[in-house]
């Protein structure tokens, strides 16, 4: 092949333009403001996580154009968005349907309540014939029915029904009903419940996925500096992309909240994949430095590598975005938080944040081995 020789010069010149590039980066100051820089952007791209809400797309995430969702728009212009799934409070004491007077000003309480269109109870009971359907036959229960003013599977009903939820014991008091007990039902409170539990095992999934990742970098690495710091960079990417994620659906597009599962699912695969890249990356640091100063094998390594998870980088952007084409919220939402984690992962934290981290910290990295 005629052009072989001409192909290995350009290749070799585009190496010896990005080394010098990386010798540029790693100079203590550009490196300190590069990762100050970058910090501090991808810290404010993460402060929409403070305000974070989930919700259940089931309704709203189908097409515009499908039979359900039109139904679902027309009730809502019809009646009240909460008419698609009512809430039912069921209130539980010995005798208490005798007590018609407290359960209608409890119903009044409910009415005024955030959130609440209307409610159907025991003050629609006109007749004294109980038939069970708000008072029950064994005169120790009562219902009331929630029209909520919201849809009843977005973030603003599920936290609207868990604030009412808190504040049940002090309204049953204020009706006179210190005795009775609230217990809530419905598609909205189940969902509560969903997002609740969600919250609380996120915390600690997260937990356990940071420490394995951290676990298996300490092996690898044999080190107890770098890993940290490397995982510290994988958090702020993982943040930024899922706050980014959240002021594109809830602030630009106006949802009312994303799907529950969608920041769970993109943290533990972005974190993941932010695990492999800095193996791969810094592991080639690693290895050039066990033949030649750790400046120098980074001007060597980080081309090499920085080229690989580019294109690893690229593909799995591009293999996640496509996702996008379903037309489902959740599905879109998945897309976009995975196609930002993946290239910011790559081209700014793997690229440029690690490679003047590593420099900026040195042989100190590999404590307390002394590979470097």
């Amino acid at each position: 092949d005629d052009g072989q020789p001409a192909r290995q010069a350009a290749a070799a010149r585009r190496t010896t333009l990005q080394e010098r590039a990386v010798r540029r980066i790693i100079t203590p100051k550009l490196a300190l403001l590069v990762v100050a820089g970058t910090v501090l952007v991808l810290g404010a791209a993460s402060l929409p996580l403070r305000g974070t809400d989930l919700a259940l797309t089931i309704v709203r995430s189908l097409p515009e154009d499908s039979e359900e969702q039109r139904a679902a728009a027309a009730a809502a212009t019809g009646f009240s968005p909460g008419i698609l799934s009512p809430t039912v409070v069921v209130v539980s004491e010995p005798g208490i349907t005798r007590q018609r007077g407290d359960l209608a000003r409890f119903q009044d309480l409910l009415e005024r309540q955030p959130g609440v269109a209307a409610v159907v109870g025991p003050r629609e009971q006109l007749t004294p014939l109980v038939l069970g359907a708000v008072l029950s036959r064994e005169g120790d229960a009562a219902r009331f029915v929630l029209v909520l003013a919201q849809d009843p599977l977005g973030s603003t009903a599920i936290d609207q029904v868990g604030a009412l939820r808190d504040r049940a014991p002090a309204l049953l008091e204020r009706a006179g009903l210190e005795g009775a007990t609230a217990s809530f039902a419905g598609d909205t409170a189940l969902a509560e419940a969903i997002v609740r539990q969600t919250r609380s095992d996120l915390g600690r999934i997260a937990l356990a996925a940071v420490l394995v990742d951290l676990l298996l970098l300490v092996i690898y690495l044999r080190a107890l500096v770098a890993p940290v710091y490397l995982l510290a960079t994988s958090v702020l990417a993982l943040g930024a992309s899922l706050g980014l994620t959240i002021l594109v659906f809830e602030g630009l597009l106006g949802h009312d909240g994303v799907t529950f599962y969608v920041p769970f699912a993109a943290a533990v695969l972005l974190v993941a994949l932010g695990s492999d890249y800095n193996i791969f990356g810094v592991g080639a640091i690693w290895e050039e430095a066990r033949r030649r100063p750790l400046k120098e094998a980074i001007v060597v390594a980080v081309p090499r590598s920085t080229r690989a998870i580019a294109a690893a980088g690229l593909t799995l952007a591009a293999s996640f975005g496509l996702l996008a084409l379903v037309p489902l919220e959740p599905f879109r939402e998945f897309a976009f938080a995975m196609f930002v984690g993946i290239l910011l992962d790559a081209f700014v934290v793997r690229s440029l944040v690690v490679p003047c981290l590593v420099a900026l910290v040195g042989r100190r990295s590999g404590w307390p081995s002394r590979q470097l």
